[in-house]
């Protein structure tokens, strides 16, 4: 099992700061980076992909700085950008095979690959179909089998469930569950849903930073205390979401029901109830400070 470490990475574009002092460790099994669009998650994917290179800092892959590595780092890597370029007129399996050639696979490999990850991502019947023709859930299970040509040690994965319905998500987790058992995966995503009975660490990250890193648990235990649920009239709501987080709403004749997330109790009825995660990610992502 490889591991990644990254020390006091930062990336800046002109006058922005993209990533910001990023230090953290990655080891086997299934990390998720949750953040809102903007945030700096693809940035920080590229860089750990030797696609852009840190304006401070350095990635390590056990030990080695890895754009030093080269070759022999990219044969340890598979990555599934969040904008996945494909050829329309290609069929699955003309697509698959162009990427092992480009990988530099054996022919005779590639073959029993392809074959393997076409069943893997349940599109054996429609390999000969051009990928103009596939929904986008298809073409996002496409984007994981070409990841995969070469077995890597370290998936990184960009947005992989981005328009994606329902159903696809939820086959998307789990072939990425799967894969999480015998390498490092990287999952970036803004649905906390994406990873939530997925990830075995959690980062939390915003303005380029990551905020909080931990395993589920952890990440509820720094939220704990501050969800309330209250009930207020209508015309109370929008000074409520002025001052406040509002994860859920629910309409109750004149009256509404609000989630609130808040270091302060909300109202003198307000209950304290249950954290979730998305409950977590919102205290640490959209903080307000109310004012009296």
């Amino acid at each position: 099992m490889y591991e990644l470490e990254l020390k006091q990475v930062s990336k800046t574009f002109k006058n922005k700061t993209a990533v910001q002092d990023v230090s953290i460790c990655l080891k086997h099994g299934v990390y998720g980076l949750l953040g809102e669009n903007g945030a700096g998650k693809t940035t920080l994917m590229r860089m750990l992909c030797g696609i852009l290179k840190p304006t401070q800092g350095v990635i390590h892959c056990d030990g080695m700085p890895i754009l030093q590595m080269g070759g022999e780092y990219r044969r340890l890597l598979g990555y599934l950008p969040q904008d996945f370029g494909y050829y329309g007129d290609f069929s699955a399996l003309r697509f698959l095979n162009y990427m092992a050639a480009l990988k530099a696979l054996p022919e005779e490999y590639a073959k029993n690959r392809i074959d393997e990850l076409l069943e893997m991502v349940d599109l054996s019947k429609e390999k000969k179909n051009k990928l103009k023709t596939f929904s986008g859930g298809m073409l996002r299970r496409i984007g994981i089998a070409q990841a995969l040509l070469n077995d890597p040690e370290i998936l990184v994965l960009d947005e992989p469930t981005s328009g994606l319905d329902p159903g696809e998500r939820v086959r998307f987790r789990n072939i990425i569950s799967s894969l999480g058992k015998n390498r490092l995966v990287i999952l970036s995503t803004h649905i906390v849903s994406d990873i939530e009975y997925i990830a075995d660490k959690i980062m939390i990250m915003k303005n380029g930073q990551i905020m909080l890193a931990g395993d589920e648990a952890q990440i509820l235990k720094e939220a704990e205390g501050c969800v309330w649920k209250c009930v207020v009239p209508e015309n109370q709501v929008d000074s409520m979401d002025r001052k406040y987080v509002i994860s859920n709403l629910r309409n109750q004749a004149n009256q509404v029901e609000l989630r609130v997330v808040s270091t302060q109790k909300p109202s003198e009825d307000a209950e304290p109830v249950e954290v979730t995660l998305e409950d977590a990610y919102l205290f640490f992502t959209k903080k307000k400070y109310s004012v009296s």
